[in-house]
């Protein structure tokens, strides 16, 4: 029996005894009656409330001890007392329930609010489970129906739950409506957007198939992106603030001003080399514990039907991401030039239905930092073809000489600038050092970027490869383009060049093939276009 076929009064005994071995499986309030989170929750909610409140109850502990009175220490426990009820009220006014169109979140206390999501437009399913969620066997399930759309969050549900809830979710069926099924037509499909049909809720038993799975050793990656060096300026910019606000510098300490002299005597150059390393320890440190943190069991799978992709990850807490791949429109392999020097990438989704925010970017990640070749190997599994890794077509002399131009006459410019600037501080050698590395940098990123630059036509998919510090490569399904734009800049029309961009829907607002030739910008443009109508 296929997977979209449906029982009725049509079908024969086989196809009976086949249905019957994937019974439905409705959520435990289907029938449509209102209902309260887990009672667990009141064992989150008011720990949850108070590190809100954390800053406002140490306010009103300075403001009862300037009062006196000897009734200050009330003030902190009172605000406690308010926190504590105010958590407890949230879990009172929060109910949800399902109906067969809609999943319903009720909110609000003075000003009632009812958010739905419709079951057949879903798009993406989280599971998430912070530790408290996890100490009491509680999860939070978090459905999205597209981008512009706020998602429906259900925070308490128990685990079990909110684990079936997401693959009925996802693994959902249509019905269609009574007598509207051909008798003679049993084993044909059902359309999806039959007038009557109704969805049917449906369990998933079979194991994903596993598509890739983080191995520890990779850890030592994380700190070749900039993920780590991003992370540490936080943090230590949080440091640093913090010390200054409190007056914590040890500025009366003799050992340490005496150790500051000697490092002065040592020279500025010896002072920046010794910070810059500290500096790399500490970025360092920190990318390898986030990544551990993030990553911990990261887990890529695919269900056997090969409808839904599903990623698991983290530590303390875990989330659970599940996407259709109907709403797939292709991957993206991210190689940042100190990840790729390292044979190290990173894999992402293209997929509709996200937000282009940081945290639907942390969603979208279908591999962590990992080695090249497992990348690739990943993204044409996912993709379902050797898509990935081939070779790519050159843009010819005129887009390399772009590349070059466009590197090294910013460069020479702030060359020129350094070599003035030293002229009249009195640092002209140092200057004119900097200035001749800083050309010669320019000229080896315009050779790395023109040695990058290409693209491909892969069966169904455009490959398209561009940059150098930051290069990525995407590989975009032909069948799912919604737009597709040729521009030309004034410096490009001189050299006779294009790029062509297409939009997908999804991921970035558009993918350029940079620095075409002219003849090859439209080859490329009819064929995306023509493919595009023949759909």
């Amino acid at each position: 029996m296929s997977d979209d076929q449906q029982p009725d009064a049509g079908l024969d005994d086989t196809a009976r005894q086949d249905h019957q071995s994937l019974p439905p499986t409705p959520p435990q309030n289907d029938a449509g009656e209102w209902s309260r989170l887990d009672p667990r929750m009141l064992l989150i909610h008011p720990f949850r409330e108070i590190g809100r409140a954390i800053p406002l109850l140490v306010g009103a502990l300075f403001a009862g001890r300037n009062l006196g009175g000897g009734t200050g220490w009330l003030w902190p426990v009172v605000g406690t007392v308010l926190v504590v009820l105010f958590g407890v009220l949230r879990w009172f006014t929060t109910t949800y329930r399902f109906t067969p169109e809609h999943i319903q979140l009720r909110t609000g206390l003075f000003e009632r609010s009812t958010l739905a999501a419709a079951t057949d437009k879903v798009r993406t399913v989280d599971v998430t489970a912070p530790l408290l969620h996890r100490l009491v066997g509680l999860a939070t399930v978090e459905i999205g129906t597209g981008a512009g759309d706020k998602p429906v969050k259900l925070d308490g549900l128990p685990a079990s739950e909110a684990a079936r809830l997401r693959a009925d979710l996802l693994q959902r069926r249509r019905t269609p409506a009574p007598n509207s099924l051909e008798h003679e037509g049993a084993g044909s499909d059902t359309d999806e957007n039959a007038e009557g049909a109704v969805p049917q809720w449906v369990s998933k038993d079979e194991a994903d198939e596993v598509l890739y799975r983080f191995e520890p050793k990779w850890l030592l990656y994380a700190p070749l992106g900039l993920a780590g060096f991003a992370t540490a300026g936080a943090v230590l910019g949080v440091l640093f603030q913090t010390v200054d606000q409190l007056n914590l510098w040890p500025s009366d300490d003799s050992a340490v001003n005496d150790s500051w002299t000697r490092a002065e005597n040592l020279g500025v150059f010896a002072i920046i080399a010794v910070a810059g390393l500290l500096f790399l320890a500490v970025v360092s440190l920190l990318a390898v514990v986030g990544a551990a943190i993030s990553n911990f069991g990261f887990t890529l799978g695919r269900d056997v039907h090969g409808r839904t992709l599903h990623l698991q990850r983290g530590l303390f807490t875990t989330r659970s991401t599940s996407l259709e791949t109907q709403r797939l429109r292709g991957v993206e392999v991210q190689r940042p030039i100190l990840l790729r020097r390292f044979g190290g990438a990173r894999l992402t989704a293209i997929v509709t239905g996200f937000s282009l925010d940081a945290d639907a970017g942390q969603r979208a990640v279908l591999a962590p930092s990992s080695p090249y070749e497992r990348i690739v190997q990943t993204g044409n599994t996912v993709l379902r073809g050797d898509i990935l890794g081939g070779p790519l077509r050159r843009h010819g002399s005129a887009a390399t000489r772009r590349r070059y131009i466009r590197s090294i006459v910013p460069a020479s410019v702030l060359a020129v600038g350094l070599v003035v600037g030293g002229h009249f501080l009195g640092r002209i050698v140092p200057a004119i050092v900097l200035a001749v590395l800083l050309v010669l940098a320019s000229i080896l990123l315009g050779r790395s970027r023109a040695h990058w630059l290409g693209h491909a036509v892969v069966d169904d998919h455009l490959v398209t490869r561009s940059g150098s510090l930051a290069m990525s490569t995407a590989a975009l399904d032909l069948d799912a383009t919604a737009a597709v734009t040729v521009r030309r800049s004034f410096f490009q029309r001189r050299a006779g060049l294009a790029s062509v961009e297409v939009a997908l829907g999804a991921g970035r607002q558009g993918y350029r093939v940079t620095d075409l030739a002219d003849h090859s910008a439209e080859e490329l443009t009819a064929f995306v276009v023509n493919r595009a109508m023949r759909r």
